[in-house]
């Protein structure tokens, strides 16, 4: 067991409850790693918030970890892949803040409800409050449901106002997926990695919170994941209608033969999935070329040693 550092949750509070687009984006990007390694091994953690994600220590003080799996489920079985059914009328698992609309309404959660979750932690991350925070309750007024009122009255615009337009983007998404749908995990990272390269940032884990640079040996690493990222468009949008400026969502044209493309698009997953590995340092999967991962044998460990992912 590794001992770890702050939750981010106190760090926000300790910060001013305040966090740059730069540092959102860069914790937007482990914690939705960290989410997609879960979902591999089918499981769903349905209480996502920033006291169940931290920070490490020493020389690992810039990875993020998430714990805390007290209200974890499998979603699907592991040898079949079959996903749970869908029901309703559920009681909320989970805390009312973060939680999905459809979480809210009482639907059976999935991997769509920890991503839209994962959304509000951001979002408060960078506006220091929620719209729905500190209700004031009448007398016999249900707390969920007048949170649940609010979130769905709360246009997505005003919700991300003067933030840039990837956040939008990311909110709309994620509510839009569909029950057992394969989220598109590198799309939703490709949306924070195009705020960091619009602004110039760099994706050097210097977060708000740290007085300098933190001694990250892999970078090459992280820069190779950047530049691999091939879904993702690094172009300055001009012009609010030319949408080729936008990364490309999953998905947006549909072929003749659903069934071929499908059956393509899970090949393409799989061979990704074989083409990557963990580092030490990042955190994060890097595609590499197949004669690189036979000959460096520090590839190989770096695989192995990150077995667990980051998941306490």
């Amino acid at each position: 067991m590794e001992l770890l550092g702050k939750s981010l949750e106190q760090i926000f509070q300790e910060n001013g409850k305040k966090f740059s687009i730069k540092t959102v984006c860069m914790l937007g990007i482990q914690m939705l790693d960290r989410l997609e390694y879960m979902h591999n091994k089918n499981i769903i953690h349905r209480d996502i918030k920033p006291d169940n994600y931290v920070v490490g220590i020493d020389d690992k003080s810039h990875i993020i970890y998430i714990l805390d799996f007290g209200l974890s489920k499998k979603y699907r079985s592991s040898k079949t892949n079959q996903h749970i059914k869908f029901s309703s009328k559920k009681k909320l698992t989970g805390t009312a803040r973060y939680a999905s609309i459809n979480a809210l309404s009482g639907f059976e959660q999935s991997r769509r409800d920890d991503l839209e979750s994962l959304g509000y932690v951001l979002l408060y991350f960078l506006r220091g409050k929620l719209p729905w925070q500190g209700l004031q309750l009448h007398k016999g007024e249900d707390r969920y449901k007048k949170i649940l009122k609010i979130k769905n009255a709360t246009p997505v615009h005003e919700l991300c106002k003067t933030f840039p337009d990837e956040f939008i983007e990311y909110i709309n998404y994620t509510r839009k997926l569909e029950f057992e749908q394969d989220p598109d995990y590198k799309f939703l990272r490709g949306l924070f990695l195009t705020i960091l390269k619009k602004n110039n940032f760099k994706f050097d884990f210097f977060y708000d919170w740290l007085k300098e640079p933190p001694n990250v040996t892999d970078k090459i690493s992280v820069e190779r994941y950047i530049n691999n990222n091939t879904n993702i468009s690094f172009q300055i949008k001009t012009d609010d209608n030319n949408s080729e400026n936008k990364p490309t969502k999953p998905n947006e044209e549909k072929s003749e033969n659903s069934e071929s493309t499908k059956d393509d698009n899970n090949k393409k997953k799989d061979s990704y999935k074989d083409q990557t590995l963990k580092t030490n340092e990042a955190g994060i999967d890097i595609p590499i070329d197949n004669n690189e991962k036979k000959s460096d044998e520090k590839n190989k460990k770096d695989k192995k040693d990150k077995k667990n992912c980051l998941i306490w």
